[in-house]
């Protein structure tokens, strides 16, 4: 790529990057990431608000703040030796600054770093030039692996979501701690309205374009992005057809347990291997993740069925088929992904009776949860209830959740405590 070419680009990027622009805080330590030299890297699903964050934290230091996107098409030709025509940006753009301050600190912010080639070898530089570099990137597979190799003790890896119902609330100006909410101190119209606001969230998810335009078909589009350029480009694949088949029909039915042979009789996937890698694929762009049934053998649990999910709720109403009046799939996968985001080490357990999620900490199941939409047919009441008590006794729990979306109470079964709980409440604990 011309050094003059990259010029413009970068003083184009630089100008936007400088717009003052009103931004949601997100529920993170930033300090965390601010001190030491390390360097950060952003990993999250596109669009779930990488570049707002760069942002946020560029607006939290004093120095010389030097941004590239490297999703811009314009960059497409960006090759090893641009990265000396970047430094030489910095000095030509800065210099004055760099003068006065006679400190020489520059900060760095890069967005879809892996797309350029060597890059985790260029952050290494850096680093051992004192440079402090803040990186996003939107497939964990890919910066995982140049990490390990290259940056080892040098960084720290932040995973960003899409918006959490708490942010969400920050949007429209409300401002709650679980304490409050646990305290029964909030009004009858103050629960209305954020009620109002957890059925938005889960129709519409935690996209932060999505809930401040109002346009849901947006996720569309990022469905298209993430599938075109984050997998069927950068892993080269031929069957097209069959991938967005298989693609589809799991958004489709999230939360239900599939095996590999039985993807493989569903799609017409010939080979076992390749829909293993496509769902790698998948989880490593942020888009799907499996969720396994717990085994004290490690054997038995490999070979078990996964039940499947997604990053956000919106890709369900855009997306999936006949997904529209599926409430319980779609609570099941929000509360998915909100412990995901708690960074508990998830399950689900399956035996006679099933409960949607057992955690996990150290050696033991230490919390066993169920999703329904409600408890009110006999028989929803009944399965629930039993397969609750059933993980609960298995894993020698004295209580057990079951989240729904309005009731709230604690049940007494055999000596055991079932807590009934609101979502909504529990998003916000």
């Amino acid at each position: 790529m011309e050094k003059s070419q990259l010029r413009q680009v970068i003083i184009d990027q630089q100008e936007s990057f400088r717009k003052v622009e009103e931004l949601v805080y997100r529920d993170i330590d930033l300090e965390r990431y601010l001190r030491g030299n390390e360097i950060v890297i952003i990993s999250g699903i596109r669009r779930c608000g990488k570049s707002s964050l760069l942002k946020l934290i560029a607006g939290q230091l004093e120095g010389v703040k030097f941004y590239v996107d490297f999703d811009d098409i314009r960059l497409s030709d960006f090759e090893v030796k641009n990265f000396q025509d970047l430094q030489d940006l910095v000095i030509e753009f800065y210099r004055e600054e760099l003068d006065k301050s006679g400190t020489g600190q520059v900060y760095y912010f890069f967005d879809e770093i892996q797309n350029v080639p060597l890059w985790e070898r260029w952050l290494n530089n850096l680093y051992k030039e004192g440079k402090k570099v803040f990186a996003t990137g939107s497939n964990s597979q890919l910066l995982s692996s140049e990490i390990s190799t290259f940056l080892t003790g040098r960084n720290k890896v932040l995973k960003l979501f899409p918006f959490s119902f708490r942010e969400l609330l920050r949007l429209k100006g409300i401002e709650i701690t679980g304490e409050k909410i646990e305290s029964g101190m909030l009004t009858s119209s103050r629960k209305a309205e954020i009620f109002s606001y957890f059925l938005e969230y889960f129709e519409k998810g935690g996209f932060p374009l999505v809930l401040i335009s109002g346009d849901l078909e947006l996720s569309r589009g990022y469905f298209e992005d993430i599938l075109n350029k984050d997998v069927l480009v950068r892993y080269n694949i031929k069957e097209v057809r069959a991938l967005k088949d298989l693609v589809l029909f799991l958004l489709s039915n999230v939360g239900r347990a599939y095996s590999y042979p039985t993807l493989r009789k569903i799609t017409g996937i010939k080979s076992l291997s390749t829909i293993k890698n496509y769902l790698d694929y998948f989880q490593n762009v942020f888009l799907l993740y499996q969720l396994p049934r717990f085994d004290y053998s490690l054997k038995k649990q490999k070979v078990s069925s996964s039940k499947i999910y997604t990053i956000d709720n919106s890709f369900l109403k855009t997306v999936a088929f006949n997904f529209s009046e599926n409430k319980g799939q779609r609570l099941e996968n929000l509360v998915f992904v909100e412990l995901l985001r708690r960074e508990k080490e998830l399950y689900y357990h399956s035996e006679k009776k099933e409960c949607d999620f057992v955690l996990r900490e150290g050696m033991r199941i230490k919390e066993a949860i169920q999703v329904s939409v409600d408890l009110n047919s006999p028989e929803t009441r009944k399965r629930e209830i039993e397969g609750l008590i059933e993980a609960m006794t298995t894993y020698k729990l004295d209580s057990g959740l079951i989240l729904t979306f309005e009731e709230d109470d604690i049940l007494d079964a055999g000596g055991k405590k079932i807590i009934l709980k609101p979502v909504w409440k529990w998003l916000l604990e």
